[in-house]
């Protein structure tokens, strides 16, 4: 019995161990990531005098009566001279049309507003209705031209686009992904949030995407997708997505079929967002996109299961179990597993003492998320399929990819 005891207290010193490992390859990973998004506000302006790109903004809006008007007064004061705006009302039932009207006849040389009242079959309500945008661009787009698929709450420091476009032409590319600042009303919030980010940037790598022979390393971001229009259209524009939930990834996805790079921006607060109302409406997303997010795969759930006992919950309970159960060793992993955590998060440029709270709140936001990944795969199952915006769209819709 004291050998069976000796050999499974050895193979738990190994995995605390382990544990240490892995996060500090996690803790390298995130600032190998960080180092690589080159910041908004170092990037110069183009030159007076050289020729600017037409750049058009396409913003879709369901029932976004409590944000739209901030979002667009946002683009319409950007600095970017040769910009267009075209925002889409899908469907809406509140008071976004009226809105959109009004706005439309106070910035009538920027924004133009177009209604959409039905939803053809097999497409998703956002994906068709960025697609109406650009089908509705009055003017070819030279080969220059850009455009920039944004969300209708999203707010824009008033140099991102001109920056952008610098970037752009610059460097030569031709997508270009901005990480915005996710704004949150409470710790709990912004703590669930940062658990998001985390998984985020360890499932995307901005290096890799930036390699355009590097066909498997791709991003995209819903709230800032700026791409050449040659380009979008060589992608197959959103015919090609009509039916993916994960639109704004998918996008990324496609760029780098075709062999083309992708470069990260850090927007710092120059793009910014709440991308839910609250943390319980947080964990709603969740439910609404994890299972869509890995394809319908029951394994990929399992994977999840796994990862976050034995990744993000293992630190803690090594050190409550080194320390209740008397293994100085197991206790000093599970100790310095958790200061690993707290390095990741402070990367992730979370400030003292909010990167503390984070920290002790990180085993609670760990398990929210997977509660909210299990409950997400069980009802998507359940149900069979996903209701989003008031529409319900079939496993097999989703699943089915366009021609």
């Amino acid at each position: 019995m004291n050998l069976f005891s000796q050999i499974n207290f050895s193979w738990l010193e190994l995995y605390a161990a382990a544990c240490v490992a892995g996060w500090s390859v996690m803790l390298y990973h995130v600032w190998a990531m960080t180092r690589e998004n080159v910041p908004l506000s170092h990037i110069a302006l183009l030159p007076l005098g050289q020729a600017s790109p037409r750049v058009t903004v396409i913003v879709p809006a369901c029932n976004e009566s409590g944000k739209i008007e901030a979002a667009l007064r946002s683009l319409c004061a950007q600095t970017y001279t040769n910009l267009r705006i075209i925002a889409i009302n899908d469907r809406s039932t509140d008071a976004t049309p009226e809105i959109l009207n009004r706005l439309a006849l106070e910035f009538p040389n920027r924004l133009r507003v177009i209604h959409i009242s039905s939803l053809p079959e097999e497409w998703l309500g956002k994906n068709h209705a960025n697609q109406t945008g650009y089908e509705s661009i009055e003017t070819p787009i030279d080969n220059g031209g850009y455009i920039l698929f944004t969300d209708a709450d999203v707010m824009f420091g008033k140099n991102v686009i001109a920056q952008t476009v610098a970037y752009a032409v610059q460097h030569k590319v031709g997508h270009i992904v901005a990480y915005p600042n996710l704004l949150s009303e409470n710790i709990f919030e912004e703590s669930f949030l940062a658990i998001f980010s985390l998984l985020f940037t360890w499932k995307f790598n901005p290096r890799a995407a930036r390699d355009p022979n590097n066909t498997s390393a791709y991003i995209g971001v819903g709230a800032f997708n700026f791409i050449a229009q040659e380009l979008y259209e060589r992608i197959g524009t959103h015919q090609s997505l009509k039916n993916e939930v994960a639109d704004d990834v998918m996008l990324g996805y496609r760029v780098k079929q075709q062999r083309e790079a992708t470069h990260v921006l850090n927007s710092e607060s120059a793009v910014s967002v709440r991308w839910r109302e609250g943390l319980w409406d947080s964990v709603r997303g969740i439910i609404r996109s994890a299972f869509p997010g890995v394809n319908f795969s029951w394994l990929w759930v399992g994977i999840g299961v796994i990862g976050t006992f034995g990744g993000l919950l293992a630190p803690y309970g090594l050190w409550l179990y080194g320390w209740i159960g008397g293994s100085l060793f197991v206790a000093v992993c599970g100790a310095a597993s958790v200061l690993l955590v707290l390095c990741c998060y402070s990367v992730l440029g979370k400030k003292f003492p909010r990167v503390l709270a984070t920290t002790l709140l990180h085993p609670v936001m760990s398990v929210l998320f997977l509660y909210a990944m299990v409950r997400s795969a069980v009802q998507i199952t359940v149900q069979g399929g996903v209701v989003w915006r008031g529409t319900f769209y079939s496993i097999e819709v989703l699943r089915r990819k366009p021609a």
